[in-house]
């Protein structure tokens, strides 16, 4: 028997592990540069000359051992976890996969390798990748490689180099190497991007994020220098300069459809994913408009971040990863969620360009986020997706503090009546008068003027943000609308088998009774299997049966025009109808509604039933598991409102929850598999869109919340 192994031409590997294997000219670049790192040295230089580019660094250098054996072989790598270098530092390894040094064959068709190492002379090794040879050279004298890379396959303009510089001020992430470039007559230091960035300088807000794989929380620490002073008086029990947060990511993340994980397997993956940590840089430019009605502090940043997310394992960044690829999905988030910051009831998301920063894994730590064979980029299998959701959870814990603050400060722009000014009334009515005005009289008119050019300025961005804030709205209503109405539809074709569906079961057992059947398939022998239990099969399709025409009657009842035509009506009777449907379709439910004294109030009657539906099966889906469960109603009349509170004594909220229960208003949020989140979502809306508001909600306990609703005028 005879041992084959390949052989491949040495063309062939330049072209497919090289050339082709490299996304860009800058990634072949930093491939070398993590050559000159692993190799310990304290510079490598980067000097462009015409169709020539030199790499010279003063590391350990390569023997002619080193170069048959590990250099010349594809594939191998020598390379530990970590190293430590002359000055007692320790650095981390960026190579692993072995191919790294055909980053040669993208940049050059000719490549000479002056090397020496410590106790072995000096050695050239030259290729036109084609063909290689190995000399010794007994004029290198210092340790350290020097590589020069000759036919360029690309002109390196002085553009081409700047990107460079910036490319590589993005992707080296550590102090202990200092990397130069020679360009002609000039030379740069690169400078890490991210080295210091101020506070109020370069960004507004600074989000801190630490995950802890042990104890699988996720730990967020906001600092924000965004708002005005004058903000703080309309923010009660708010910090507007700093916010903690801890979640627990098993909570957060165990009802998501997104995998077919057990809770266990979930905790499991939390766990392997490995520690890490993030900053994250926010920062936008206001309109003078909106800078006066949220009490923004600037209007620009002297020296703003561009937008971009590097994802750096230990001193360099993975490629594809370095701040262009939106992999963290922000566009994606904010064309799903358009709302702004102000909106009443939709989450706000922060955009792709408003955010820069930096995310930090290690290779031995974080193992299990592993690079993609050609190393330019990341398997993103299901320990990535995990962790993108990990760094996700903490962006929306800004997003929400945030968006709380603005709601806030929103309020003191609600419009008032003014009345008309005198002197443009005068004039409106009599335009002759305008030459006889005095100086103070037509300094007011001209500020009368300013004053409605300010308002009709605002009142077109008030309109944008309504359409906006609506278009959002609409959205998503219009997904639930359409379902309602195919749901409808259907039920409208089953309403002619009314009878059929209710009363088949029963008529079938008769039947058999009847025909002295039924003791037969009633008896043990023939009801042992559940598949062939007759009994069983029949008393399960009439519970199926109930349930459809408890659907045909929700569906036939609840879409009635006149429900939305406001009128002076009863209340209480509109809470007893909704009491009956809801005690009907579930014999384990009660609906208590507490008032003795009834109350008469001008409203729409589908206001108060898409509240409470949405209330009440949130209650009956959050407590499918028990025997009984009873709701409760009280409301009464207050200030031109009417003031509701409605409890449950279930199960309450989650955990995650219950240090800030108002995170449940947020659209799509759920802790129900597959559960689409919009509950709640949809009875914020309706109360804020009626001229009310969500007061308190506790889950403590069982479930309650408070809100008032408006009047129809």
């Amino acid at each position: 028997m005879e041992q084959l192994q390949y052989i491949i031409e040495d063309s062939t590997i330049a072209e497919l592990l090289g050339v082709q294997n490299f996304t860009n000219d800058e990634s072949a670049v930093l491939e070398l540069v993590k050559n000159a790192y692993d190799a310990k040295a304290p510079s490598v230089t980067l000097e462009f000359s015409e169709n020539c580019l030199t790499i010279t660094d003063t590391g350990d250098g390569m023997s002619a051992t080193d170069i048959k054996q590990d250099w010349m072989h594809v594939g191998k790598s020598s390379k530990e976890y970590d190293v430590t270098d002359e000055n007692g530092q320790k650095r981390i390894l960026a190579g692993a996969k072995g191919v790294g040094r055909f980053a040669l064959a993208r940049l050059g068709k000719k490549v000479e390798i002056h090397t020496k190492k410590t106790f072995h002379p000096g050695v050239v090794w030259e290729t036109d990748w084609n063909s290689s040879i190995l000399r010794e050279s007994p004029s290198i004298v210092a340790n350290g490689t020097k590589i020069i890379i000759s036919d360029l396959r690309e002109k390196w303009t002085k553009m081409k180099v700047t990107n460079l510089r910036t490319f590589l001020s993005k992707t080296y992430n550590a102090t202990e190497m200092t990397i130069n470039i020679l360009y002609r007559n000039e030379s740069f230091t690169v400078e890490r991007y991210f080295s210091n960035p101020k506070l109020g300088k370069d960004y507004l807000s600074r989000i801190n994020i630490y995950y802890d794989s042990k104890t699988q929380m996720l730990t967020t620490k906001i600092v924000s220098d965004e708002f005005l002073e004058e903000a703080v008086k309309y923010c009660p029990g708010v910090s507007i300069t700093n916010f903690n947060v801890m979640n627990y990511m098993v909570d957060e993340l165990k009802m998501s459809s997104e995998w077919e994980l057990s809770e266990d397997e979930l905790q499991t993956h939390l766990n392997e994913i490995g520690d890490f940590s993030g900053e994250f840089y926010f920062s936008i430019k206001p309109t003078k408009i909106d800078k006066e009605k949220f009490l923004y502090k600037r209007s620009s940043l002297p020296d703003g971040l561009p937008g971009g997310v590097v994802l750096y394992r230990n001193a360099f960044s993975i490629s594809a990863y370095e701040g262009k690829k939106d992999w963290l999905g922000f566009g994606k988030r904010s064309r799903k969620s358009p709302a702004a910051a102000s909106h009443p009831t939709g989450s706000w998301r922060v955009r792709e360009n408003q955010i820069a920063g930096k995310v930090e894994i290690d290779k031995k730590r974080n193992a299990v986020l592993q690079d993609l064979s050609n190393r330019q980029g990341l398997d993103e299998n299901i320990y990535y997706e995990l962790f993108v959701e990990i760094i996700l959870t903490g962006i929306k814990e800004f997003e929400h503090y945030r968006q709380g603050i603005i709601r806030k400060i929103d309020v003191k722009n609600a419009k008032t009546s003014q009345k008309p000014t005198p002197i443009s009334d005068r004039i409106l009515s009599d335009p002759k008068a305008l030459p006889h005005l005095s100086t103070d009289e037509a300094r007011q008119l001209a500020l009368e003027i300013k004053t409605y050019r300010q308002e009709n300025t605002q009142a077109k961005k008030d309109k944008e943000d309504v359409e906006s804030r609506y278009k959002y709205d609409v959205r998503i209503l219009n997904v639930l609308a359409t379902i309602g109405l195919k749901a409808a539809s259907i039920a409208h074709e089953l309403e002619n088998n009314r009878n059929s569906i209710a009363e088949n079961i029963d008529n079938i057992v008769a039947a058999l009774e009847e025909y002295g059947l039924w003791e037969e398939i009633s008896s043990p022998e023939r009801t042992e299997k559940a598949y062939k239990n007759i009994p069983y099969l029949l008393e399960s399709n009439k519970v199926v049966s109930t349930k459809i025409i408890t659907f045909m009657n929700v569906m036939l009842s609840e879409i009635e025009k006149d429900q939305f035509e406001p009128s002076w009506q009863s209340v209480i009777d509109v809470l007893k109808r909704i009491k009956i449907t809801w005690e009907d379709d579930y014999a384990w439910l009660t609906v208590d509604i507490i008032n003795q004294n009834d109350i008469c109030f001008n409203f729409s009657e589908d206001v108060l039933r898409v509240i409470f539906d949405n209330l009440i099966l949130n209650s009956v889906q959050q407590n499918e598991s028990r025997n009984h469960l009873t709701t409760s109603i009280l409301v009464k009349e207050s200030d031109r409102c009417l003031s509701f509170l409605y409890s449950d004594d279930g199960r309450g909220l989650d955990s995650k929850y219950l240090d800030r229960p108002d995170k449940i208003l947020m659209v799509h949020e759920t802790t129900r598999k597959k559960g689409h989140g919009l509950g709640m979502w949809i009875v914020n809306n309706t109360v804020v869109m009626s001229g009310g508001q969500i007061e308190q909600i506790s889950g403590q306990n069982g479930f309650s919340i408070e809100f008032t609703i408006g009047g129809s005028n």
